[in-house]
């Protein structure tokens, strides 16, 4: 059995094939060690396997646990952003209601996305303070 990564459908796909069964229509990579990120931040150039960044952190930030919503307002007043955050949502009717109704908080929800450009905070500040104990 061959492990191989191809491009099917403009997806990345890995399959372990026989060596006599190995696609015939796709351009394939080997894969010939094992790669520690995950299949959905990998990428083909020139015949090797890469890693995209981007997509890693993407990945990454939906493995992250979800917060209740004690748990959130604890990790932004240890950080600083508590009052931040009411300031910001007092004004904001739409993110007043996402804030107020949420039963839980999630790195990837857009009201985080959104108070942290209000806020003007860096997805690594975020990440940082989401998996801080």
């Amino acid at each position: 059995m061959i492990r191989i990564a191809f491009m099917q459908d403009s997806n990345l796909l890995v399959g372990s094939f026989h060596e006599d069964h190995l696609p015939s229509n796709v351009v394939y990579v080997v894969i010939d060690r094992e790669i520690p990120e995950p299949v959905e931040s990998w990428y083909i150039e020139n015949s090797e396997i890469k890693i995209d960044q981007v997509k890693l952190a993407q990945f990454n930030r939906q493995q992250m646990p979800q917060l209740t919503p004690i748990e959130f307002d604890i990790k932004l007043h240890n950080n600083g952003l508590y009052d931040a955050v009411q300031d910001l949502i007092k004004d904001n009717f739409e993110m007043r209601i996402a804030y107020n109704r949420a039963t839980f908080f999630s790195r990837t929800d857009s009201f985080v996305d959104q108070a942290c450009v209000a806020l003007n905070l860096t997805d690594e500040q975020v990440d940082a303070m989401w998996e801080q104990q």
